[in-house]
């Protein structure tokens, strides 16, 4: 679900900016939506309770969002998304840590998920110094985009590694609050 619920918002910014949908209330939103498409259903108002509880641990003082907000922001995202749910993920049969971690990049928009599925396996085969090169050849796909995707999770891992949690607060607190 979690990871259904980035995609969707990942492309509801391709079409629309922060300012157009905030994304405080975007993300749970987020959520919600892929929980019904998922079909692990979770009530609004619970993630409304879940959303102020975690809000005030953070030190962000209670949010001033309700049901309704959630209810209108889930329309404005599904319209965002044209109505189109469908997700493929790349790990259907592989669960990894480097696949999960690949939401946190643009990769899902820009390649398909087989191919970050490779990507990954590739990376693991060369940490582990393991030769993938006649298996990846059999299957006759162009190296060089695995590279560029293995590439990209290589960037995520040292940009991620140099910020401090101070650094990420310090930017989440520069977002404005805006009530929808």
């Amino acid at each position: 679900v979690v990871a259904t619920a980035i995609s969707y918002f990942r492309r509801v910014y391709v079409k629309k900016s922060f300012a157009d949908l905030d994304p405080r209330l975007a993300a749970p939103a987020a959520l919600y939506v892929a929980a019904k498409a998922e079909e692990c259903t979770v009530q609004a108002l619970k993630l409304v309770h879940r959303m102020k509880s975690h809000a005030c641990m953070c030190g962000h003082g209670a949010m001033g969002y309700e049901v309704k907000d959630v209810l209108q922001m889930e329309m404005r995202l599904l319209q965002a998304l044209s109505f189109n749910l469908i997700v493929f993920h790349p790990y259907r049969p592989l669960t990894t840590s480097m696949l999960n971690d690949s939401l946190k990049t643009d990769l899902s928009l820009c390649h398909p998920p087989f191919l970050i599925a490779i990507a990954c396996m590739h990376l693991v085969a060369v940490m582990r110094h393991v030769d993938l090169n006649p298996w990846l050849e059999g299957l006759r796909i162009d190296m060089h985009q695995v590279r560029a995707v293995s590439s990209s999770l290589l960037d995520l891992y040292e940009n991620f590694s140099s910020l401090s949690e101070d650094q990420i607060s310090a930017a989440v607190g520069k977002l404005p609050m805006r009530l929808p």
